[in-house]
This record gives structure tokens, C-alpha cells and sequence, in this order.
């Protein structure tokens, strides 16, 4: 799913890190049920989640011939991450400027703090970006030419991530103006990661998805932590609050992409508060030639 879950491990990692993690209250449930989809509801057809997830992995594999035959789009991703004090004052603030594909090849830093990067600043943001893709989203060693432009890698995501989730149908509704399936993902108990934290982190989210009832592409995405996670029993820190909201553009029927993505995080990790607001804003997209 392109729920942006390795954003979720990236903040759930730096805020708590390793060690005994539980949570302050039960694991989430089923959402109650909206409504369903009704012949004058704008949606095709009246579909089962398992059908809808389907119809979403048809829809993303037929993106990904396209891009490999020459589908790709480039845009703008503007980047800002700020880091508040434990009274709300900004402490840091970091901006970046990367230049996008839409077959996953690897970004282009154009700005570093509203500045054009320096060498050393390209080559460490795209070894970061680089560890985070394969970590994260399945994509292979950095020598395979398919690291660089991978047309098939949320695919892959799908494959890793996508069978320790149930998914649940609740209604429907609109993104941007068109109609769309509203799905909660429950984590699947029987079906856990290796890492024990990711674990006990999903069981505490809330996690939805709308998927666009024509084109079958995810339309926006949202997952929060229900209940604040502890870390050693509270005795080592606490994130009391975390969540992150995507929205995704559709610049063809074949191709959604990024477009507006926020992320907030706050608690205490070692007896210091932090807050950490992330967003991210995807612009001027352009088909590129063969």
C-alpha cells in the first residue's frame, strides 16, 4: 500500500529507537461503518475490499508497464522539516528542494536550505535517500540499475507490507471532487513483522486509505497512533502523538503521484521534549520525453 508506512518507521525510529516498547491503551478496531456505496453514489460499482485492493494492484501493475514504456513525469518536491522546543519555539528548520520522477529513480537535490547544495550535500542527501529506499520500500542493492529508475517499486512495497493487513471497506466519499472507497487497514495479528516495535506501533494505528472509485489509484492516505506508545515502561520516553496525512495528484488516469504530504510527531525521548512538524508539496509536472 502507499501508505507511506516507511515514513511512519523513520519518525517511530528516531523518536524511540530500540527497547521495550508497549502502548497506553487497547489496539484499534474496526472504525464504525459510513456510508456504503448506493447507485446514485457516483462510484462504478458496489465492491468488496478484497475486490477494491485488487483492482489496485492491477491499476499500479499497469502504471508500471506504462512507465517503462515511457510514461514518466518529472515535478518539484519541496521539502520542510521543523523541530519545536518542549515551550513551542522553532529550534531547526530545514528545507529542501528535490527534482522527482515518477518511475522511483533517485531525486535530484536542487535546493539545500533555500541555497544551491554544495557536492558533499547532493552526495549525502542521495545516500540517505538511497538507504531509505531499500530499507524501506523493498528496492534492491544500489549497484542494480533498477535502484535508480524502478518502475514496479510500490509494487514491491505492496508485496512486503501488504499481507500483515486486513483490509475493511467503510464507506465512501470524495478526494478532491471525485468519489472514492474509504478502506481501514487492521493490522493483522496472526501475519507480524520480525521487529517487535513495528508491531506493537500498528497496533495502535489508525490507518484509512481512499481509493479513486475510476482509476483505482490511491487518492489520499491517513494513519494515527490511537494511543501514546512508551518506551521502556515510560521510564526512557513517550510519543504521545503522531500523524501523517497524504494526498496524491492525478496527473493521468495511469499516474497518481505525491503531492501534498504532512507528518507531525511529539513526546519526550531521554528526559527531552520534541515536536517535529514534517510537509512536503509536489509542483510543476512535466512529461518527459523518451
Amino acid at each position: 500500500m502507499k501508505g507511506r508506512l516507511h515514513v511512519l518507521f523513520l519518525l517511530l525510529g528516531v523518536s524511540l529507537l530500540a527497547g521495550c516498547i508497549t502502548a497506553g491503551g487497547e489496539p484499534v478496531g474496526p472504525e464504525v461503518v459510513g456510508s456504503m456505496p448506493r447507485p446514485n453514489s457516483g462510484l462504478n460499482e458496489a465492491l468488496s475490499a478484497e475486490e477494491i485492493i485488487e483492482r489496485f494492484r492491477e491499476a499500479e501493475t499497469a502504471r508500471g508497464l506504462k512507465a517503462e514504456q515511457g510514461l514518466v513525469f518529472e515535478f518539484n518536491r519541496d521539502i520542510v522539516i521543523e523541530d519545536f522546543d518542549s515551550g513551542g519555539e522553532l529550534k531547526r528548520k530545514q528545507t529542501r528542494r528535490f527534482r522527482s520522477y515518477t518511475d522511483n529513480r533517485l531525486p535530484e537535490l536542487l535546493l539545500y536550505d533555500g541555497q544551491p547544495p554544495t557536492p558533499e550535500q547532493v552526495e549525502k542527501e542521495r545516500r540517505k535517500i538511497e538507504k531509505h529506499k531499500m530499507k524501506f520500500l523493498g528496492a534492491g542493492h544500489p549497484d542494480d540499475p533498477n535502484a535508480k529508475a524502478d518502475a514496479h517499486l510500490l509494487m514491491r512495497q505492496i508485496d512486503l507490507y501488504g499481507d500483515h493487513f486486513l483490509p475493511r471497506l467503510l464507506g465512501t466519499g470524495t478526494v478532491q471532487g471525485r468519489p472514492a472507497y474509504i478502506l481501514q487497514f487492521l493490522f493483522d495479528p496472526d501475519n507480524r513483522f520480525k521487529d517487535p516495535i513495528v508491531n506493537t506501533a500498528l497496533k495502535h494505528m489508525m490507518i484509512k486509505s481512499w481509493v479513486d472509485s475510476e482509476d483505482f489509484h490511491i487518492s489520499k492516505l491517513e494513519a494515527e497512533l490511537v494511543n501514546p506508545l512508551f518506551a521502556i515502561g515510560g521510564l526512557a520516553g513517550k510519543l504521545d502523538t503522531f500523524k501523517v496525512t497524504a494526498l496524491q495528484k492525478r496527473i493521468s488516469p495511469q499516474v497518481w503521484v505525491d503531492w501534498k504530504v504532512a507528518a507531525e510527531a511529539n513526546g519526550w525521548f531521554l528526559w527531552k521534549s520534541f515536536t517535529v512538524h514534517f510537509r512536503s508539496e509536489s509542483t510543476d509536472f512535466k512529461r518527459l520525453e523518451k
